[in-house]
């Protein structure tokens, strides 16, 4: 958002230093992105969705009788310095990054030949029908369309932005699993799971990605994962949902979008589609009924994580 004139791809760059920086616990380069010059771990808006940074020694005000509590975070953490999260992140074995900013995986290499890191990659993807749904509805993406689409000409109408937006993001999804699957640096060190498949089958995909991260799951977190994609919990707004049942969401596109939205969203993502095992409709009768498979049950991306039947 600093440099929204900017590409995605140059965009990049200045992104694997940051994610550098993050994984050492290094914090000082989020003073020259944050609104306030990064004084306090509040200004990243979802600051109180770690528990890390919810606890001491992140936050001072934190009372270990009331355990963890978003909201309690959001009213006693907000003027907590940016320091005290590189003090809590020295206190783990593990730093954990979720980003939807990589286009080109190739600009990773310099991280995973660093020995101090010891980098892993969950390259998780999901149904592109779905998420042409959500970027068509969540209007405050047009910034990042904007910065996606840099340099190329589009036409003004919604559903050609969306068409382009989701013909790069789609290629760029089939190319990074494409150069993990090239390149021996990638081997252990990469695997991709299906959105769909996280949700419908929760905890053995928990366990499969603890493993693969050399972590252990234990009982409660396997309770929550559990919870989260079981339980409707309602919040105000469009965007981060805490808690809803799963199984009701991954399909919505089937019953919200028009086909004629659909059928353009499968053509610009065909070789995606294809890649991760996602099957097209071939009508409006055939999106709206549910007993047709849009899925491949065995799906399986060269042996690192396999989803469907478990």
């Amino acid at each position: 958002m600093k440099f929204r004139e900017e590409s995605s791809e140059l965009l990049h760059y200045p992104l694997r230093d940051l994610l550098h920086s993050l994984f050492t616990c290094d914090v000082s380069p989020l003073h020259h992105y944050l609104p306030e010059g990064g004084k306090h771990i509040s200004e990243m808006g979802f600051f109180a969705e770690s528990r890390a940074l919810c606890t001491y020694p992140a936050c001072s005000a934190y009372m270990p009788s009331e355990g963890y509590d978003r909201q309690n975070c959001f009213y006693r953490c907000v003027n907590s310095s940016m320091y005290r999260m590189a003090e809590a992140c020295r206190m783990y074995t593990h730093v954990v990054i979720k980003t939807v900013r990589i286009l080109d995986l190739s600009i990773l290499f310099p991280l995973l030949q660093d020995p101090n890191l010891n980098l892993r990659i969950i390259h998780l993807v999901r149904d592109p029908r779905a998420v042409a749904l959500s970027r068509k509805r969540f209007k405050l993406l047009a910034t990042d369309d904007r910065v996606l689409l840099k340099n190329e000409v589009i036409s003004k109408n919604m559903n050609s932005i969306i068409n382009n937006v989701m013909a790069k993001i789609c290629k760029s999804q089939v190319a990074i699993n494409k150069l993990a699957r090239t390149y021996k640096s990638f081997d252990g060190r990469y695997m991709v799971i299906r959105h769909e498949d996280l949700v419908t089958y929760p905890i053995e995909s928990l366990r499969l990605i603890y493993d693969f991260a050399e972590l252990h799951v234990t009982k409660d977190l396997e309770q929550w994962m559990y919870n989260v994609t079981h339980k409707e919990i309602q919040k105000s707004g469009p965007f981060m949902t805490f808690s809803r049942e799963s199984s009701k969401v991954i399909e919505r596109w089937r019953t919200a979008a028009n086909f004629n939205f659909i059928h353009q969203v499968q053509l610009m993502c065909k070789g995606a589609m294809q890649s991760f095992g996602y099957l097209p409709v071939r009508s409006k009768k055939d999106q709206e009924n549910t007993s047709i498979e849009i899925r491949q049950k065995n799906w399986v991306d060269r042996g690192v994580i396999y989803q469907g039947q478990w």
